[in-house]
């Protein structure tokens, strides 16, 4: 028998058990010019890292995390 008070619903587990699904991480619409930028940095080098990427992030005012 379950204690009273610990009661779990099934939409509780849904959101909140050990398979819950994170929330979707919203995506980026890069312009055409950022676009063409990050490609042409991809080609030379398809790991982006440290100050190449920084300075890359910087110069298209986007996050690092938004260009890996």
């Amino acid at each position: 028998r379950v204690p009273a008070g610990s009661e779990v619903s099934q939409e509780s587990l849904l959101l909140h058990g050990p398979f819950a699904r994170k929330p979707k991480r919203i995506r980026t619409a890069f312009s055409p010019s950022q676009l063409l930028r990050l490609e042409r940095a991809f080609e030379k080098n398809h790991y982006v890292v440290g100050a190449e990427r920084k300075q890359l992030a910087s110069s298209l005012s986007l996050s690092e995390t938004q260009v890996r």
